[in-house]
């Protein structure tokens, strides 16, 4: 499977760079991707912590926050984070970005009226839809 260089002087220079071209993208395409992901764990790892990071911020937050209306040590709080186009790319690369993704709440109150006033407080403060918000009652 030799190169015939005759017919190699006889192509024009556009579609001799057109087939090398095409060769490259060939390869490009057909490459392993474990060779094209060097270092994602690292990434991955980074990534944990900070998403780790910054749900502890709004669970610390919004616990604060709701303990002020309903008093001392009446809620638990967890927020749920999801990286944002995590999925996305031939390699399954993101960019980084961390959305919250869904929030429970145990709360120790007595009426169903602020189960829905929490509901409602934690959807309009995360842009979440209310079937996202979970909050049921302690006993």
């Amino acid at each position: 499977m030799g190169i015939d260089l005759k017919k190699l002087k006889g192509l024009k220079a556009d579609k001799f760079i057109t087939i090398i071209l095409i060769g490259i993208l060939v390869l490009v395409v057909l490459a392993p991707e474990k060779n094209m992901s060097v270092g994602k764990g690292n990434v991955t790892d980074k990534t944990e912590q900070e998403s780790s990071q910054v749900s502890e911020y709004y669970e610390s937050k919004l616990d604060a926050i709701l303990e002020k209306s309903y008093g001392e040590g009446t809620m638990e709080v967890m927020v749920h984070l999801s990286e944002e186009g995590s999925s996305d790319g031939l390699y399954g690369q993101s960019d980084g970005r961390v959305v919250v993704d869904g929030v429970l709440i145990v709360a120790d109150v007595k009426n169903e009226k602020a189960v829905s006033d929490i509901t409602y407080a934690v959807s309009a403060l995360f842009g979440l839809p209310t079937h996202k918000v979970a909050v049921m009652i302690k006993k």
